[in-house]
């Protein structure tokens, strides 16, 4: 069975997204994270004109692997979080 690959991961968001907040704290709590990159949209219009609707959204070597309508009220996506990561 091979090795579990070590996460790059990248989360656009902005200040005061409470959706963000909870996201980037449960990616913390990660043990096979190799790194973690924390983007603010707001430091980029591109970037914000992009995500805003969207917030949080995560990716994966590039590839988006998660946005905010994952992210059910029962909190059912923090089960499927590991998963959604290494898609």
């Amino acid at each position: 069975m091979p090795a579990k690959q070590a996460l790059e991961v990248v989360i656009f968001r902005k200040e005061g997204c409470h959706l963000c907040e909870v996201l980037e704290a449960e990616i913390r709590l990660m043990k096979d994270i190799k790194s973690l990159t924390v983007v603010d949209i707001d430091g980029d219009p591109a970037l914000h004109d992009r995500y805003l609707l969207r917030i949080p959204v995560v990716t994966v070597g590039g590839r988006e692997v998660f946005e905010a309508k994952i992210m059910d009220p029962e909190g059912k996506w923090r089960k499927r979080l590991p998963s959604l990561l290494r898609a």
